[in-house]
C-alpha cells in the first residue's frame, strides 16, 4: 500500500519531523506499519528517506534530520510531498553492496551481526549507508564487523581499529 500526501516540516522538539496526516496515521496503525520509505519531494528536489513512524503528544510523524533537511534544501514550514510504503525489507533499512560483501566474506561477523536486536543492526546499517565514496563504506564496514568480534555490541561505542 502506498500512501501519498503533502506536508509541512515540524518539529518534534528535538529534530524535524515530517507530519504525517491523522487519516493516514489511523492507517499506518491499523496496518501495524512501523517502518517506511519514503520518498521525499520538495519543489524540484527528492530524497529516499528511510525511516520509523513516531507517535509524540498525539502528533505521528516520521524523523527528518538537519541534515536530511540540507540535502533537499527545506526549513520547518516549508511544504513536502511525500509517498511512502511500508519498508518490508529483511533489515528495514538500505543494504549496501559494501557490509553485504564483508558479511558473506566474514562468517563469524555475520553470525553476531544477525543475533544483534533490528535497532542494532540498522545502527551499523546506517553507519556504512551514510558514509561517502565506496572505500569509506568498506573500511567502516571492516571496522564494525571487527568491533562486533572483539565482543564491542553497541556501534555508538565502536573503536576506530583501521
Amino acid at each position: 500500500m502506498i500512501f501519498e500526501f503533502e506536508t509541512s516540516i515540524g518539529s518534534d522538539g528535538f529534530m524535524g519531523a515530517i507530519l504525517i496526516p491523522e487519516e493516514i496515521a489511523t492507517q499506518l496503525a491499523t496496518y501495524k506499519v512501523k517502518r517506511v520509505v519514503a520518498e521525499v519531494s520538495h519543489e524540484n528536489e527528492s530524497l529516499t528517506l528511510y525511516a520509523g513512524v513516531a507517535k509524540k503528544h498525539g502528533m505521528v510523524y516520521l524523523m527528518f534530520s538537519k541534515a536530511n533537511q540540507k540535502k533537499l534544501g527545506v526549513h520547518k514550514g516549508d511544504t513536502l510531498q511525500i509517498s511512502m510504503k511500508e519498508d518490508t525489507s529483511k533489515y528495514q533499512a538500505p543494504m549496501t553492496e559494501e557490509l553485504e560483501a564483508v558479511l558473506l566474506s566474514d562468517y563469524e561477523a555475520y553470525e553476531i551481526f544477525e543475533s544483534l536486536l533490528p535497532g542494532k543492526q540498522r545502527n551499523i546499517i546506517f553507519m556504512v549507508y551514510n558514509a561517502k565514496g565506496e572505500q569509506k563504506r568498506v573500511d567502516i564496514a571492516l571496522n564494525a564487523m571487527e568491533n562486533l568480534k572483539m565482543g564491542n555490541r553497541d556501534p555508538y561505542k565502536f573503536e576506530k581499529l583501521l
